[in-house]
């Protein structure tokens, strides 16, 4: 990865065949869509560059590596909830001095709502 990329890049290890692969694919896509303009997406399937996965010491699938400035900043092993992946974007961007607050109005907006109802 480039050392002068501007913003973060989630690297999404995977490959076809694998079952929690597939599972994750929409996770990593809602949380590509919230953050747009913010990370850069790329996946990588471990089958056609299992040497870009070697070297970045990636041993099981699906694996979510975020970089920035040639290091890795987080790794994630496993399928991942969106609010899992969306708050260590969110805390690498805060980190980076890139936050926003307006991202954990939308995680917010997505819950269930239960709060709205206490008024009574």
């Amino acid at each position: 990865l480039s050392t002068d990329a501007s913003r973060p890049v989630l690297v999404f290890f995977s490959a076809p065949w694998c079952g929690p692969c597939r599972l994750s694919n929409p996770v990593v896509r809602d949380v590509m869509k919230q953050f747009a303009g913010r990370i850069d997406v790329v996946e990588v399937c471990t089958d056609d560059l299992p040497e870009v996965a070697a070297d970045a010491g990636v041993v099981s699938i699906p694996t979510i590596q975020v970089y920035y400035g040639g290091s890795a900043l987080d790794t994630i092993v496993g399928c991942v909830a969106r609010n899992v992946l969306a708050s260590a974007v969110t805390k690498i961007l805060e980190d980076l001095g890139q936050g926003d607050p307006e991202d954990e109005e939308d995680d917010a907006g997505g819950q269930e709502g239960v709060n709205e109802e206490e008024g009574g």
